[in-house]
């Protein structure tokens, strides 16, 4: 697909956590809230760019961005001590609090997927449904990124590039704006298997993948371990798994209508 050009910033907000990191969101429309948590070395204009914000807010859905620690227009440690999951959890329910948010769906790609996750981990009952797109609980060596984001974000630019060579310009200077090094504390340590947390969980669970991402399998075991729904993305990769909004925004919204009709039957 072709992505718009833009660089355009919009209206945010301000959620200070514990630990004083301030984390950015923009909270639009009305509707049942869903919160949007981007990649490694995005930020959420991803989103609108990709087209999934258009999409959502049309189909009724309350949308809370946010821009994850390290990220965008929140704050940026250079400790990877700052980037645990508790923390990562912690920044979430930090805008939920602030956007006077009681439970949301969560919704995340790639890392903001594994933020996702780790909300559902701590705060469960603040997680009415949990959609992954290439992502998954499951331990992870994060080797490769690391190399990748060594000393510039070139390299990682062109893996991206041979992924999606329809990448935008807007992107691009999106990635290359980060703070490497905050970037790179956030990759210091390799992911934990936290996966038996889900097994018998409760959360309605939607996992995606496309069928060439190396994390299809894991994803896939996912959604079996938290009796989920699983959608395959046949002929995508990790990164044209996301820009296929025009499959994934239909999917998780009819997900979120089944996920809302079952809470009305159950009265919740």
């Amino acid at each position: 697909m072709s992505l718009v050009n833009t660089l355009a910033y919009h209206c945010t907000s301000e959620a200070v956590v514990r630990d004083g990191i301030s984390i950015a969101y923009e909270d639009l429309g009305r509707g049942e809230p869903l919160v949007l948590l981007h990649g490694v070395t995005e930020n959420s204009e991803s989103w609108h760019e990709a087209g999934y914000v258009d999409q959502l807010l049309r189909r009724g859905r309350r949308l809370i961005l946010i821009d994850c620690r390290g990220h965008g227009r929140s704050g940026k440690p250079h400790n990877p001590i700052a980037y645990s999951g508790l923390r990562r959890a912690a920044d979430v329910v930090a805008v939920l609090d602030r956007a006077g948010v009681e439970h949301a769906a969560l919704m995340g790609h790639s890392m903001g997927g594994v933020v996702a996750l780790a909300v559902a981990l701590y705060h469960p009952d603040r997680v009415s449904a949990l959609i992954v797109n290439g992502a998954h609980p499951y331990a992870e060596d994060l080797t490769s990124l690391r190399a990748a984001l060594k000393n510039d974000f070139e390299t990682w630019l062109a893996f991206l590039t041979q992924l999606a060579p329809d990448l935008s310009q807007a992107a691009s200077r999106r990635i290359r704006a980060n703070d490497l090094t905050a970037v790179q504390a956030s990759l210091a340590k390799d992911r934990l298997d936290f996966s038996a947390a889900f097994a018998g969980l409760g959360i309605p669970v939607l996992a995606i993948s496309g069928t060439l991402d190396p994390r299809c399998e894991p994803v896939r075991n996912f959604a079996d371990l938290a009796g989920g729904e699983f959608l395959p993305l046949a002929g995508k990769n990790h990164v044209t798994a996301f820009l296929d909004v025009d499959t994934v925004a239909p999917a998780v919204d009819a997900f979120l209508g089944r996920v809302g009709a079952q809470n009305t039957r159950q009265g919740g």
